[in-house]
């Protein structure tokens, strides 16, 4: 890649020795800055987690939480702490926590309570989650990891099945336009058998090594599909393939990490859906229509699947919150009164007090709580404070809505 950025005439006048057309070295010309951006671009690379917190009191007196911070360490001794992204901060409830955690490594909570400020040992998270034990004592925090072995299989079975669709679908195009063998199939799929796996399995402890990684994998992807079509298509329409195979992959994934529901499951067969009836469509039309009229309907697809899966996306993401009610150690300057009734009507509400953790509830049921709690509360107060407060049977909460 070095030599090509520096002498890319001397390149191109080597491809042209090879026997590549002058359309084919133009094709290459606008896929060499993609190369450059995508070992950049992958530093966010692979599945993200969610890290739990399941919070055991040990306390000598009830106390309640006030705030948390997540604070993400360079090494185990915490010297230097690392300013997280929004994104990536700590919600609590009052006696659970949760985080999206993004590039693993060692982390440390901070939890103030009504009593006094605590934080934790260093800890060391999966950068595809964990769930993790946290015992409040008088003084500190104690972190505990109790991750089930397998804990990841679920996203991994998910993000295995995407990461094949979207490379397929990509490779359909690619016999369906240029008129090659299905054979480039079976290459990709076996390709990936062995590359995905070790990919997952190799970032699971972090990113020190994600730029070598990833051109391994461009790398060896290309050679399998050319150990398979090396008599039949050039080896730079392979490289090529191999190049836009793994940057759609890692958009598709990294679109999935803000959605991690999963209700997306349901969007796959939809997916698969559209990839058949385009490539069925490309093959009848191909018979019959100019080379020009497919390359255009074949980017009108792509345009299409990417506009409907961003919708597809945002909707998921925009379909749930999470509920917690946090108990306060005193009457706050303004509440509404929420009876058994109110607390019949509103289930999440009730659990959420009872169990002291996130409750999931969907958007609309989110909106109707929150405007039944405002227009409970009295109109005038001097407090400019946007928070809810509710009282029920006599004790006060302080209720927050958010998305993990």
């Amino acid at each position: 890649m070095k030599h090509v950025l520096a002498d890319p005439d001397r390149f191109f006048s080597e491809l042209s020795e090879k026997g590549m057309s002058v359309k084919g070295r133009h094709i290459v010309l606008a896929i060499l800055p993609l190369a450059t951006l995508l070992p950049l671009a992958s530093a966010d690379l692979g599945p993200k987690g969610t890290v739990q917190f399941n919070l055991i009191y040990e306390t000598s007196e009830p106390v309640t939480i006030i705030d948390s911070r997540l604070i993400r360490c360079e090494d185990e001794q915490c010297i230097n702490e690392i300013e997280l992204r929004r994104l990536e901060r700590i919600r609590c409830a009052q006696n659970e926590c949760r985080a999206r955690t993004f590039s693993g490594g060692y982390n440390r909570i901070i939890i103030n309570f009504s009593d006094r400020e605590r934080q934790s040992n260093v800890f060391k998270v999966s950068k595809y989650g964990a769930v993790f034990d946290v015992h409040v004592t008088d003084s500190e925090l104690i972190v505990e990891d109790i991750t089930v072995a397998f804990y990841t299989m679920p996203g991994f079975a998910l993000f295995f099945i995407l990461n094949i669709l979207v490379e397929l679908m990509i490779a359909l195009i690619f016999i369906a336009v240029l008129d090659k063998q299905m054979k480039v199939v079976a290459a990709v799929l076996i390709a990936n058998i062995v590359s995905f796996p070790a990919l997952w399995q190799l970032l699971a402890s972090g990113v020190e090594f994600l730029l070598l990684l990833e051109a391994l994998i461009v790398l060896f992807e290309g050679v399998v599909i050319y150990y398979f079509m090396k008599k039949v298509i050039p080896i730079y329409q392979l490289s090529i393939l191999s190049l836009i195979m793994n940057l759609c992959s890692f958009i598709s994934g990294n679109l999935l990490v803000y959605v991690l529901n999963w209700e997306v499951v349901s969007l796959i067969p939809i997916m698969l859906a559209v990839i058949i009836l385009s490539v069925l469509a490309l093959t009848y039309l191909k018979k019959r229509y100019s080379a020009r009229f497919i390359r255009v309907f074949t980017i009108s697809i792509m345009v299409l699947a990417c506009v409907v899966a961003g919708l597809l996306v945002t909707g998921q993401m925009n379909r749930f919150a999470f509920l917690s009610a946090h108990k306060l150690s005193c009457e706050p300057e303004y509440y509404a009164t929420v009876t058994a009734e109110d607390l019949r009507e509103f289930p999440q509400l009730a659990n959420a007090i009872k169990h002291g953790k996130f409750v999931e509830m969907h958007i609309g049921e989110e909106r109707r709580l929150l405007d039944y709690i405002r227009n409970r509360q009295p109109k005038r107060h001097t407090s400019s404070s946007k928070k809810l407060y509710v009282k029920v049977k006599g004790k006060y909460y302080e209720v927050r809505t958010t998305r993990i």
